[in-house]
């Protein structure tokens, strides 16, 4: 027993599920909530998972407080996504940390690499050392705003160090630009309606600043812009959310005025 509950919101994932699900398959459970699907992911959810629940279908997590509701968890949360993935030489350090009755931590930072166009490093903006998806159950915070879903209320954080193992966790996302630019109007499209609703008349203010912001990440702080072909491509790419972003709350100001 390793106290673990391996939680995960899916739709239309029938592509990456499976393999997924199979990297995970040490943990105690694994607890699928299903956005209703057209495609099979709620039948290879069914055939992996210990449990799972059907739920309505939501653009980003609206709803992620009424789904954890549905089941009892372990000891500890590991939140993942349909695109995680875990190498095997980090689980015997994961089930040390989680099965430690004396344990003072409720927070358990990962090796991590993130994988964009199957390309990981240095070079590219996403780029982390860490991730910190393995959460006390005690500690686990909720939230419904989109990009913050996952977090915790605890200064008691521990970082199982990369340098003593080479496992890490890992997360394949965008593997085509078909795939990158059609989840950006998804979650785009969500976002700049929450802008408008939140910031009101500064809603256009507030998304410009934030265009600024990505691209004097890439430019200035992280310098990925200047690291070859594919840093600048990956740069160009990290900044096309918040541009999209910024071109959406323009069009839904467009469009009220226009209304009114």
């Amino acid at each position: 027993m390793n106290n673990i509950s391996i939680v995960l919101e899916v739709y239309n994932e029938e592509e990456r599920l499976e393999s997924c699900l199979n990297s995970f398959k040490w943990a105690d459970e694994i607890v699928i909530f299903v956005k209703k699907s057209s495609d099979n992911t709620l039948k290879i959810a069914k055939e992996h998972a210990t449990h799972v629940y059907e739920v309505d279908y939501c653009n980003a997590s609206e709803n992620i407080l009424d789904n954890f509701r549905l089941h009892k968890f372990k000891e500890w949360c590991f939140c993942i996504t349909a695109s995680s993935q875990i190498d095997q030489l980090l689980i015997p350090e994961i089930i040390k940390l989680t099965s430690d009755k004396n344990s003072k931590y409720d927070v358990i930072g990962l090796p991590y690499e993130m994988y964009v166009f199957n390309l990981t490093g240095k070079f590219s903006p996403w780029y982390n050392e860490y991730k910190f998806p393995l959460i006390r159950n005690s500690a686990l915070k909720l939230s419904t705003v989109l990009h913050q879903e996952i977090g915790w209320d605890s200064d008691k954080v521990y970082k199982i160090d990369k340098d003593i193992t080479k496992g890490r966790f890992k997360h394949y996302t965008h593997k085509s630009p078909d795939d990158f630019f059609l989840k950006h109007i998804r979650y785009v499209k969500y976002e700049a309606i929450e802008y408008r609703n939140l910031y009101k008349g500064r809603a256009f203010k507030k998304a410009f600043l934030n265009f600024i912001k990505s691209f004097a990440f890439v430019l200035i702080k992280r310098r990925t812009i200047f690291k070859g072909r594919n840093g600048f491509v990956l740069s160009i790419a990290y900044i096309s959310y918040s541009l999209m972003l910024l071109i959406y709350v323009w069009h839904n100001d467009v469009q009220k005025n226009y209304n009114t």
